[in-house]
């Protein structure tokens, strides 16, 4: 069975032939430089900004668009990535190292967290300059003409299409992007929550202009052939989420269905994703967005696999299954199928799973682990073995 046709059976509730794998949020250091078998750029943020530091513009590229191919290729993935690669020039600032992980680029500096990879802003105009600064950030985003966003989406998009899209098609996948809403990753997400309180017509504002964006980038996209988009950005933590669920009924909820209903009048499905304890908002989250599915499944947040397929198994599709922050990470290769034949004998059922760890393959994985995962997924994941819950 060609990959996407996994997938479409997958998501529409039909037992494929396997159950399909596809990591949406990356594969990095050291698992990348396992699995490709040298140092890579593609799962190590640090190593792509050392080459352009030095401006090996063209180099970063070139190894970005092989390491991507040969990863989803030897992984086996179901679903390509619509990912931009890095430009063959400079444009903007060059990164700057600061040393401990530390680079400034522009006026925004940024840190490297050696534990997980994870590549963060730690400090920006809108963190020193607060709520002036941030209402002057949306004030520039409302002013820009949408025909200025579409002009600086389509030359990246053309180049995507002759080169990562070009492989995609030889390998039969199914096309997936990723538009998000929270700034979570933004040196000034505490700030954003409180206008939740202080300020809330500023978070309308700015959420309606990042949907502005994700649909113009959206329309492109299924143009170029995507086919799932994640809509995600994290909205709770392990305890439950970052904000009253009234508020996110309110603010956010009502931007996540515009979009859902935008891709869906396409042929386009919506998967939510969010770590987390979701269950305050579950109803919210998975029923009244309209999405088709669930991305990012925190069991160590309470998400519990067998209650959420009871549930809502049979309209949502449900991805992920192995926890990346302990099982995959500190836990033993019997540990990791165990975990892995739990997740697909309790998801996988009637179709509507694909499998993935709960949030990404971060530094902090043992490659071992994850290729544990992928081996089990592929002796226990067959539908011809009559997959039955467990």
């Amino acid at each position: 069975m060609e990959p996407r046709e996994r997938v479409l059976r997958a998501i529409l509730h039909e037992e494929p032939d396997r159950v399909p794998v596809y990591e949406p949020y990356g594969v990095w250091s050291p698992t990348a430089d396992f699995i490709l078998g040298k140092p890579s750029v593609l799962g190590n943020m640090a190593r792509r900004l050392d080459l352009e530091a030095r401006g090996e513009y063209e180099k970063l590229r070139r190894l970005f668009i092989e390491e991507s191919y040969e990863l989803v290729k030897r992984l086996k993935f179901d679903i390509g990535g619509l990912e931009f690669p890095p430009p063959a020039e400079a444009r903007g600032s060059r990164p700057k190292p600061l040393g401990g992980g530390l680079y400034k680029i522009g006026g925004t500096t940024y840190r490297i967290v050696p534990e997980t990879g994870v590549f963060l802003e730690v400090d920006s105009e809108i963190r020193r300059g607060g709520l002036e600064a941030l209402e002057n950030y949306v004030r520039r985003m409302e002013e820009e003409p949408t025909s200025e966003i579409v002009d600086r989406l389509q030359e990246r998009f053309q180049d995507y299409l002759e080169t990562l899209g070009r492989l995609w098609a030889r390998l039969g996948l199914m096309i997936a992007g990723v538009a998000g809403h929270i700034p979570n990753s933004k040196s000034w997400f505490t700030l954003f929550l409180k206008c939740f309180y202080l300020r809330p017509s500023l978070v309308e504002r700015y959420l309606k202009e990042r949907t502005r964006r994700n649909l113009e980038y959206m329309r492109l996209a299924v143009d170029f052939g995507a086919e799932l988009f994640y809509i995600h950005g994290d909205i709770a933590d392990n305890r439950g989420p970052f904000i009253a669920p009234c508020l996110y009924r309110r603010y956010i909820l009502s931007e996540i269905r515009r979009e859902t209903w935008f891709l869906h009048k396409r042929g386009v499905f919506a998967f939510n994703s969010s770590d987390g304890n979701l269950w305050p908002i579950i109803d919210d989250y998975l029923i009244k967005s309209g999405v088709d599915g669930m991305m990012e499944i925190q069991t160590t947040a309470g998400m519990d696999l067998r209650l959420l397929k009871e549930k809502f198994g049979d309209f949502i599709c449900f991805q992920g299954g192995v926890d990346c922050a302990f099982t995959l990470t500190y836990g033993s290769t019997a540990e990791v199928e165990r975990e892995t034949i739990y997740a697909i004998k309790t998801l996988s059922p009637g179709g509507g799973h694909i499998l993935c760890s709960s949030n990404s393959i971060h530094s902090g994985v043992k490659p071992s682990n994850y290729i544990t995962m992928l081996k089990t997924a592929r002796k226990y994941g067959l539908y011809s073995r009559r997959l039955k819950p467990s």
